[in-house]
Protein backbone atom coordinates (compact mmCIF):
# COMPACT_ATOMS: atom_id res chain seq x y z
CA UNK A 1 0.00 0.00 0.00
CA UNK A 2 1.23 3.90 -1.23
CA UNK A 3 0.43 6.09 0.98
CA UNK A 4 0.34 9.22 0.05
CA UNK A 5 0.01 13.12 1.86
CA UNK A 6 -2.87 15.34 0.08
CA UNK A 7 -5.60 17.19 0.95
CA UNK A 8 -8.95 16.12 1.62
CA UNK A 9 -11.86 18.63 1.02
CA UNK A 10 -14.53 18.68 3.98
CA UNK A 11 -15.64 22.52 3.00
CA UNK A 12 -18.92 23.46 1.59
CA UNK A 13 -19.84 24.79 -1.58
CA UNK A 14 -18.13 27.99 -2.81
CA UNK A 15 -15.79 27.70 0.65
CA UNK A 16 -13.23 25.50 0.09
CA UNK A 17 -11.49 24.09 3.48
CA UNK A 18 -9.26 20.92 3.51
CA UNK A 19 -7.34 18.44 5.80
CA UNK A 20 -4.09 17.68 4.87
CA UNK A 21 -4.55 13.51 5.30
CA UNK A 22 -2.02 10.58 4.98
CA UNK A 23 -4.41 8.36 2.50
CA UNK A 24 -3.78 5.48 0.38
CA UNK A 25 -2.78 6.46 -3.02
CA UNK A 26 -5.60 4.65 -5.33
CA UNK A 27 -8.34 5.86 -2.09
CA UNK A 28 -10.79 8.55 -4.04
CA UNK A 29 -10.37 12.36 -3.18
CA UNK A 30 -12.63 12.07 -0.05
CA UNK A 31 -12.11 8.47 0.96
CA UNK A 32 -11.04 7.49 4.34
CA UNK A 33 -7.99 8.83 5.43
CA UNK A 34 -5.20 6.92 7.25
CA UNK A 35 -4.37 9.97 9.66
CA UNK A 36 -5.09 13.62 9.90
CA UNK A 37 -2.05 15.70 9.70
CA UNK A 38 -3.30 19.46 9.40
CA UNK A 39 -5.92 21.78 7.42
CA UNK A 40 -5.68 24.28 4.49
CA UNK A 41 -7.90 26.88 4.68
CA UNK A 42 -7.38 28.88 1.18
CA UNK A 43 -10.07 31.41 1.49
CA UNK A 44 -9.46 33.00 4.84
CA UNK A 45 -7.16 35.88 5.35
CA UNK A 46 -4.88 34.86 8.32
CA UNK A 47 -3.48 31.41 9.62
CA UNK A 48 -4.37 29.52 5.82
CA UNK A 49 -3.04 26.29 7.10
CA UNK A 50 -1.65 24.44 9.71
CA UNK A 51 0.64 21.24 10.02
CA UNK A 52 1.95 19.04 12.46
CA UNK A 53 5.69 18.94 11.64
CA UNK A 54 6.36 15.78 13.33
CA UNK A 55 3.38 13.23 11.95
CA UNK A 56 5.02 14.85 8.34
CA UNK A 57 8.25 14.05 9.42
CA UNK A 58 7.11 11.00 10.40
CA UNK A 59 4.91 9.69 7.28
CA UNK A 60 8.00 10.95 5.08
CA UNK A 61 10.64 8.78 6.46
CA UNK A 62 8.04 5.76 6.10
CA UNK A 63 7.88 6.52 2.28
CA UNK A 64 4.38 8.97 2.10
CA UNK A 65 5.07 11.41 -1.11
CA UNK A 66 3.19 14.81 -0.49
CA UNK A 67 1.13 16.36 -3.53
CA UNK A 68 2.10 18.79 -5.75
CA UNK A 69 -0.02 21.17 -3.62
CA UNK A 70 0.72 19.82 0.09
CA UNK A 71 4.61 19.87 -1.31
CA UNK A 72 3.83 23.72 -1.96
CA UNK A 73 2.04 24.56 1.44
CA UNK A 74 5.03 22.67 3.17
CA UNK A 75 7.82 24.26 1.64
CA UNK A 76 5.86 27.47 2.95
CA UNK A 77 5.55 26.45 6.54
CA UNK A 78 9.28 25.32 6.45
CA UNK A 79 8.79 21.76 7.43
CA UNK A 80 10.41 21.05 3.84
CA UNK A 81 12.58 22.91 1.82
CA UNK A 82 10.88 25.61 -0.22
CA UNK A 83 9.68 24.63 -4.17
CA UNK A 84 11.45 27.09 -6.65
CA UNK A 85 8.65 27.74 -9.69
CA UNK A 86 11.59 28.98 -11.73
CA UNK A 87 11.83 26.75 -14.69
CA UNK A 88 8.29 26.26 -14.49
CA UNK A 89 6.04 28.46 -17.64
CA UNK A 90 3.51 30.64 -15.55
CA UNK A 91 -0.21 30.54 -16.21
CA UNK A 92 -1.67 33.51 -18.65
CA UNK A 93 -4.71 35.41 -18.10
CA UNK A 94 -7.54 33.95 -19.47
CA UNK A 95 -8.05 37.13 -22.36
CA UNK A 96 -4.19 35.80 -23.24
CA UNK A 97 -5.10 32.40 -23.85
CA UNK A 98 -8.45 33.52 -25.77
CA UNK A 99 -6.61 35.70 -28.19
CA UNK A 100 -3.96 32.64 -28.43
CA UNK A 101 -7.41 30.30 -29.36
CA UNK A 102 -7.93 33.16 -32.13
CA UNK A 103 -4.41 33.44 -33.63
CA UNK A 104 -4.37 29.74 -33.80
CA UNK A 105 -7.76 29.39 -35.24
CA UNK A 106 -6.77 32.05 -38.41
CA UNK A 107 -4.24 30.64 -38.79
CA UNK A 108 -5.73 27.00 -39.43
CA UNK A 109 -8.38 29.00 -41.68
CA UNK A 110 -5.43 30.23 -43.91
CA UNK A 111 -4.08 26.61 -44.49
CA UNK A 112 -7.40 25.48 -45.57
CA UNK A 113 -8.28 28.62 -48.34
CA UNK A 114 -4.59 27.61 -49.02
CA UNK A 115 -5.23 24.56 -49.93
CA UNK A 116 -8.15 24.95 -51.53
CA UNK A 117 -6.43 27.66 -54.08
CA UNK A 118 -3.49 24.99 -54.48
CA UNK A 119 -6.56 22.60 -55.97
CA UNK A 120 -8.00 25.37 -58.19
CA UNK A 121 -4.78 25.92 -59.47
CA UNK A 122 -4.29 22.01 -60.34
CA UNK A 123 -7.55 21.89 -61.73
CA UNK A 124 -7.36 25.01 -63.93
CA UNK A 125 -3.95 23.28 -65.04
CA UNK A 126 -4.95 20.36 -65.96
CA UNK A 127 -8.49 22.44 -67.96
CA UNK A 128 -5.70 24.05 -69.98
CA UNK A 129 -3.55 20.39 -71.05
CA UNK A 130 -6.72 19.01 -71.84
CA UNK A 131 -7.97 22.16 -74.08
CA UNK A 132 -3.84 21.75 -75.91
CA UNK A 133 -4.80 18.22 -76.53
CA UNK A 134 -7.73 19.22 -78.34
CA UNK A 135 -6.75 22.21 -80.03
CA UNK A 136 -3.76 20.09 -81.65
CA UNK A 137 -4.17 20.34 -85.54
CA UNK A 138 -5.94 17.55 -86.75
CA UNK A 139 -2.74 16.51 -89.54
CA UNK A 140 -0.61 16.22 -85.75
CA UNK A 141 -3.32 13.68 -84.50
CA UNK A 142 -2.74 11.70 -87.56
CA UNK A 143 0.80 11.92 -87.92
CA UNK A 144 0.97 10.59 -84.45
CA UNK A 145 -1.45 7.44 -85.25
CA UNK A 146 0.88 6.74 -88.33
CA UNK A 147 3.82 6.27 -85.97
CA UNK A 148 1.93 4.28 -83.40
CA UNK A 149 0.76 1.76 -86.23
CA UNK A 150 4.42 1.41 -87.64
CA UNK A 151 5.52 1.30 -83.65
CA UNK A 152 3.16 -1.94 -83.50
CA UNK A 153 4.04 -3.27 -87.22
CA UNK A 154 7.66 -3.78 -85.97
CA UNK A 155 7.28 -5.38 -83.21
CA UNK A 156 7.80 -8.80 -83.97
CA UNK A 157 4.93 -10.99 -84.01
CA UNK A 158 4.40 -13.88 -81.32
CA UNK A 159 3.61 -17.08 -82.95
CA UNK A 160 0.19 -18.31 -81.31
CA UNK A 161 0.41 -21.05 -78.56
CA UNK A 162 -0.78 -24.04 -79.57
CA UNK A 163 -2.72 -25.60 -76.63
CA UNK A 164 -3.13 -29.35 -76.24
CA UNK A 165 -6.33 -30.70 -76.88
CA UNK A 166 -7.62 -32.13 -73.62
CA UNK A 167 -10.07 -34.90 -73.52
CA UNK A 168 -13.64 -33.85 -72.18
CA UNK A 169 -14.79 -35.35 -69.38
CA UNK A 170 -17.54 -38.18 -70.19
CA UNK A 171 -20.67 -36.89 -68.97
CA UNK A 172 -22.45 -38.27 -66.34
CA UNK A 173 -25.61 -39.78 -65.59
CA UNK A 174 -27.57 -39.47 -63.71
CA UNK A 175 -29.73 -42.28 -62.17
CA UNK A 176 -33.23 -41.87 -62.82
CA UNK A 177 -35.44 -41.72 -59.55
CA UNK A 178 -39.05 -43.67 -59.63
CA UNK A 179 -41.69 -41.12 -58.72
CA UNK A 180 -43.94 -42.72 -56.33
CA UNK A 181 -47.35 -42.85 -57.42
Amino acid sequence: MAAKIRLKKVGAKKRPYYRVVVIDESAPRDGREIEVIGWYAPVEKKNRFNFDGEKVQAWIKKGAKPSETVRVLLGKAGILPAVSFEGKPKRKPKAEEKKEEVKAEAKAEVKVEAKAEAKEEKKEEVKAEVKEKAEKPKEEKAEEKVKEEKAEKEKPKEKPKVEAKAEKPKEETKPEVKEKE
